[in-house]
């Protein structure tokens, strides 16, 4: 009992949710989900008991002025129904796509801003893609809960308006249309339950679905895709998804077919019976032909547009909302980094300070970083260096905020960086990484990211400063050109070099105290590279500047190299001063020296 107590509630609570988003962004909507439910219940009632009333007239008085008038209320009646039905549906289905797409704009708006580092989360991802499968696939969405809130409004009143009708001719057939709906309903339940397991199943087989069939036939696996012939490798994974995602339907499938075959044979004994207790009555003089039309036509309406309408609703309801809920959960998934009220103040800005912090990923036990203690100088450069993996682009994360620390604090004007509003301290840092990302705008808009209004800042200097000068003055809209072809052909494909120019100009744009650059030079060669940093360097001036690159020698002209070793910090000073060491940073610095001769 509990059980179905609990259902009921997570039920009504999910429906609750969706219905007040949509009665928010549409006031009409749930007068036009009314309107529908009325007019849905009285249409079948135009048909029983208008035939009974022409049945009767033929057996009776005959007159045909009184016939033709009983026929055009019918045909009337009907016609009024469809038209009116109609355009309910038209209105429903356009407020329908609106809310549908108010609510994909919300799960984008979460993908946006959920916390960083749930982006990298498992449990995240299959949250997300039960959310908009959930939201499509199994449920309909706002269309598929309010079909079903038709649906049981409809049969509820469609219910009691039969039992009106035929409680005075045969109660026991109502009692036998009740025993039969009742074996249909739990027939049917089980079929619902087939169709949830299946949907618990596929989060895991939709994801390697989108991946294969949406991502991977894209243009950024194009080359590889012909160059190494990989399209064989490519279709045998199809396949393979494919095979898992038919033996899972097709299970589902013989679920259904097993418990469908006991219901429809119920069904089928139940009219049966009541067509022959009926008829067995006309035949006495029970009752007349005209109500025994009247009586089948309501057997019928209470079976199948009654109780049996409005328990398998019931039932879509709970499934579609066990669907939808998972849109839910994923809307409620933690947002943002921590934000506190403080606004950084930078002119007691002296410099950013780790203390004794430590860092290992959620859901892990390793620890990626240990007890660093580290001072980052107002207007000092500093070089991190260290091996692969050894927790560099960590730090830069830690700094940012992407993460927070798992012990320790890192403090910025005397505060720990937490206790600050995040969108205020954000803007402080200007942030190249490695794998950056640059989004089909136009390269004007890319450099003025999260700052589209500010017009008045000089972009042809960034552009000039970064490099970006001699590849845009060749295009015909100049910066206004478009970066990739995923808007326009028009567009331009940048080159990987050309690609880091724009995303190192968009950082200087930003024109933040705090500067960082996580590897984002990696894909051009060294003489690039060099004056890259060589103008970035002069660029920034007595901002602070922190820099992450392999290749060492691009460290020389920092004020500090600070190497991470062991998952701390092993070394620190000059280039000069670590090369007469002979430590961890001048086996490094040696071991790339032939490639700087």
């Amino acid at each position: 009992m509990k059980q179905l107590s609990d259902v009921i509630k997570k039920t009504i609570k999910t429906g609750a949710y969706f219905f007040a988003l949509g009665i928010r962004k549409k006031r009409s909507y749930p007068l036009i989900v009314i309107s529908s439910i009325l007019i849905s219940a009285a249409a079948p009632f135009i048909n029983m008991i208008g035939p009974k009333m022409m049945i009767e007239e033929l057996m009776g008085s005959q007159g045909k002025i009184r016939l033709l008038m009983l026929a055009a209320a019918v045909i009337s009646g009907n016609f009024i129904a469809a038209v009116s039905l109609k355009i309910l549906s038209e209105i429903r289905m356009m407020q329908e796509d609106e809310l549908s797409r108010e609510f994909e704009l919300k799960m984008s708006d979460k993908a946006m801003h959920i916390k960083y580092a749930l982006t990298e989360s498992e449990e995240a991802l299959s949250a997300r893609q039960k959310a908009e499968t959930g939201m499509s696939w199994y449920s309909g969405g706002i269309k598929g809960l309010s079909d079903c809130i038709v649906g049981i409004g409809t049969s509820i009143f469609v219910v009691i308006g039969v039992i009106m009708i035929v409680v005075r001719v045969s109660p026991h057939l109502l009692l036998l249309s009740f025993f039969a709906v009742l074996i249909n309903t739990f027939c049917t339940a089980k079929i619902y339950q087939a169709a949830q397991e299946v949907f618990e199943k596929t989060p895991a087989i939709n994801k390697f679905y989108t991946y294969i069939y949406t991502r991977i036939t894209g243009r950024e696996y194009a080359k590889e895709l012909r160059l190494y012939d990989a399209g064989e490798l490519v279709e045998k994974k199809s396949v393979e998804n494919a095979d898992a995602l038919n033996r899972m339907d097709n299970e589902c499938a013989r679920k259904q077919f097993a418990w469908g075959i006991p219901g429809s044979i119920m069904s089928a004994l139940s009219y049966g019976i009541s067509y022959c207790c009926l008829g067995s009555m006309a035949l006495k003089g029970s009752i007349s032909i005209a109500e025994f039309v009247m009586c089948i036509s309501a057997i019928e309406t209470f079976t199948d547009n009654g109780l049996l309408s409005a328990i398998n609703n019931i039932h879509q309801l709970i499934m579609k909302s066990n669907f939808m809920k998972a849109f839910i959960e994923y809307m409620e998934l933690e947002d943002g980094a921590y934000s506190g009220d403080q606004s950084p103040d930078m002119d007691m800005f002296e410099g950013i300070v780790f203390e004794n912090v430590s860092f290992k990923y959620p859901g892990t036990e390793e620890y990626i970083l240990k007890d660093i203690n580290l001072t980052i100088r107002k207007g000092e450069r500093i070089s991190i260096v260290g091996l692969n993996g050894a927790g560099k682009s960590t730090l830069v994360k830690l700094i940012c905020r992407l993460y927070d620390v798992t012990e320790g604090s890192i403090r910025l004007c005397g505060r720990d960086i937490r206790e600050y509003s995040f969108e205020e301290y954000i803007k402080q840092l200007s942030v190249v990484f490695q794998d950056f990302k640059l989004f089909g705008y136009s390269i004007a808009e890319n450099i003025r990211m999260g700052d589209p209004e500010a017009c008045g800042k000089d972009i042809d200097n960034v552009i000039n400063i970064s490099g970006l000068r001699e590849c845009v003055d060749r295009l015909a809209d100049k910066g206004d050109t478009l970066v990739g072809k995923d808007y326009d052909e028009r567009g331009v494909e940048l080159s990987g070099g050309q690609a880091q120019k724009l995303a190192i100009a968009r950082a200087v744009y930003r024109d933040a105290p705090l500067v960082i650059l996580d590897e984002p030079t990696a894909a051009l060669d060294p003489v690039a590279e060099y004056e890259i940093y060589k103008s970035f360097n002069e660029l920034i001036g007595d901002k602070t500047a922190v820099y992450i690159s392999h290749r060492l020698s691009s460290c020389r002209f920092c004020d500090r190299i600070i190497v991470i070793d062991d998952k701390t910090v092993s070394e620190a000073g000059s280039h000069d001063e670590l090369i007469k060491r002979q430590g961890r940073y001048a086996q490094m610095f040696n071991a790339q020296a032939q490639w700087y001769a």
